[in-house]
């Protein structure tokens, strides 16, 4: 007779060991931290962006600095007499020096004393500057070769430029020139008999030596480093 533990033992009683790895076989049911067949793992919006993607913010908020720097730097290097010279020395050469200079005779002494650059006359307008750098690139400009400077400059110093709105008053200059330089009270360069024949820089030399016309037919005295006429 077969002992009833030996013929369960034989037969694979429900107490025998599974076989390795059975439970562990991808895909299979009821494996813990396994997503079954056919299921998707969504990820973790908490979870911190690549270190590429931390890297190329980086890089790209330091181009757009740089550039930012940049650019500001350019536009106060652009509004400084400096600039006017570094690339187009003729035919600017000569009225940055002047700038600097300290002459009296010249009324650009007294624009930079009181503080002002080129660009507080020669305002920079996009058009302007498109034909100034056409000009300039076909070398189509008129100069003056006794004075190394443009020989339109008379043209740009007008009573309608120099009175304009934030610049000189006319009734200030009349009211503040009579008897000018210690001469007689009757005397007055911009009140005279020339009926306002005259513009600004008939007289008035920015980057030049500038010259009293009265004294033409007049004898006054001058200011100071002012040129007689014809001399």
């Amino acid at each position: 007779m077969v002992d009833k533990e030996s013929a369960n033992g034989a037969s694979g009683a429900p107490n025998a060991p599974a076989a390795p790895g059975a439970d562990s076989a991808p895909g299979a049911s009821g494996a813990p931290g396994t997503p079954a067949a056919g299921t998707s793992q969504e990820a973790d919006p908490a979870a911190p962006a690549p270190k590429r993607v931390r890297r190329g913010a980086i890089v790209a908020a330091v181009i757009v600095a740089v550039v930012l720097v940049a650019g500001i730097g350019a536009w106060v290097w652009h509004e400084q007499p400096s600039f006017c010279n570094a690339i187009c020395h003729s035919p600017m050469d000569k009225y940055v020096e002047t700038y600097g200079a300290g002459d009296p005779g010249m009324l650009v002494t007294q624009h930079a004393a009181a503080g002002d650059t080129c660009l507080s006359c020669h305002e920079a307008e996009f058009a302007t500057q498109v034909s100034e750098a056409m000009a300039w690139v076909s070398d189509s400009y008129p100069m003056d070769e006794a004075t190394g400077m443009l020989a339109t400059g008379k043209e740009f110093a007008t009573e309608e430029f120099c009175a304009r709105s934030g610049c000189h008053s006319m009734d200030e200059v009349v009211a503040g020139t009579w008897g000018f330089e210690g001469n007689d009270e009757k005397y007055n360069p911009h009140s005279s008999h020339q009926d306002y024949a005259l513009e600004c820089g008939d007289c008035h030399k920015v980057h030049e030596k500038s010259t009293l016309v009265c004294n033409e037919c007049h004898a006054l005295t001058a200011p100071e480093g002012w040129e007689a006429p014809n001399e």
